[in-house]
């Protein structure tokens, strides 16, 4: 663990502030949630919660049936980073962080279809990927993912089949975090 050196006063209502170097530093952005867990009785440790790691169980069977029905490779993102990645070659994926292009199209709640948009990068690394449709996940009215149809090829088309299937999983799981 590492000492940061600030000391900060809890107010009349129990809340602290995050200094903004920490907040810049992990990432944590406004509306964004923190899990509180407390460590032998003493200690209270914050972490960055992503609702879909809770349910990546679920989103490695949904890929899997995705992938082998399309014929496309398939990814799960929460707001920050590839959660799950299904398709020839892509385990290497898992735990990349996403662009913030990407983040928009999710914080927009704005679906993106390659047949129709100008290509976008929606990972940080070099790796050459052609998103093909990104369909945000919404739970609760708020965004927090999205599920990511892709090809390593940027002539390969995608078909109505391909859309419906990807709005039926995001629609799953939402209604799966609201049930």
């Amino acid at each position: 663990m590492i000492t940061t050196g600030i000391v900060k006063r809890i107010d009349n209502l129990g809340r602290i502030v995050l200094p903004k170097e920490i907040r810049r530093k992990l990432k944590i952005r406004e509306n964004d949630e923190l899990e509180m867990l407390v460590q032998n009785d003493e200690t209270i440790l914050l972490r960055k919660y992503s609702t879909m790691q809770d349910l990546k169980r679920d989103c490695i069977l949904y890929a899997e049936v995705l992938s082998k029905e399309t014929n496309f490779k398939i990814m799960f993102t929460d707001k920050e980073k590839v959660i799950v990645c299904k398709g020839k070659n892509t385990s290497n994926l898992v735990g990349e962080e996403i662009t913030e292009k990407l983040i928009g199209i999710i914080n927009e709640r704005a679906m993106y279809n390659a047949n129709i948009s100008l290509p976008i990068k929606i990972l940080n690394n070099d790796e050459n990927i052609f998103p093909k449709l990104i369909m945000p996940i919404i739970a609760d009215s708020r965004a927090i993912g999205s599920v990511i149809l892709f090809s390593d090829e940027s002539s390969k088309a995608v078909k109505d089949k391909e859309y419906d299937m990807l709005k039926i999983i995001s629609s799953l799981i939402s209604t799966k975090l609201e049930i």
